[in-house]
């Protein structure tokens, strides 16, 4: 099972776990299209849209993982169907949509998965990794050292 330990860099005057407070649990991700996708651009010599590039914020509280709206905008993507949400603004209906994330400089496995489009606004934080991840693996948040571990 690969293991990352993750330990958040930023403002040295800040203790670890303050640090990992603030900034939560951040993954370094990359969404593209899914590879069945990119087989048909391919084959058709289509161009195929550049990978979107940011973060992604490890949430136990997210059900399934969101992906903000402008960036699945920006790799042309088809909804595959819906899904009821709720949140901080209430239920609605959002469109959901197949994508592939991967994790760079992590040991963890590209995904293939469905993902629902939110409005985050929260600038390089682009993505939730939600529980439909999280349940293939384990995740240890050490508060006190002020770090964590995810395994897949």
């Amino acid at each position: 099972m690969p293991v990352h330990n993750v330990h958040p860099l930023g403002n040295p005057n800040i203790s670890p776990p303050d640090l990992l407070f603030q900034l939560g649990l951040l993954l370094q991700v990359e969404i593209s299209i899914p590879q069945s996708l990119a087989s048909v651009l391919t084959a058709a010599s289509q161009p195929m849209p550049p990978v979107v590039v940011g973060s992604a914020l490890v949430d136990t509280g997210a059900t399934c993982c969101c992906v903000e709206e402008a960036r699945l905008q920006q790799l042309n993507l088809q909804p595959i169907g819906q899904v009821p949400m709720s949140g901080a603004a209430g239920p609605r209906i959002q469109n959901s949509y197949q994508a592939r994330l991967t994790f760079p400089g992590a040991p963890i496995p590209p995904l293939e998965i469905q993902v629902v489009w939110v409005q985050m606004h929260q600038g390089q934080t682009l993505c939730l990794i939600g529980r439909d991840v999280l349940r293939y693996c384990v995740l240890i948040y050490n508060g006190p050292q002020g770090s964590y571990t995810i395994a897949f």
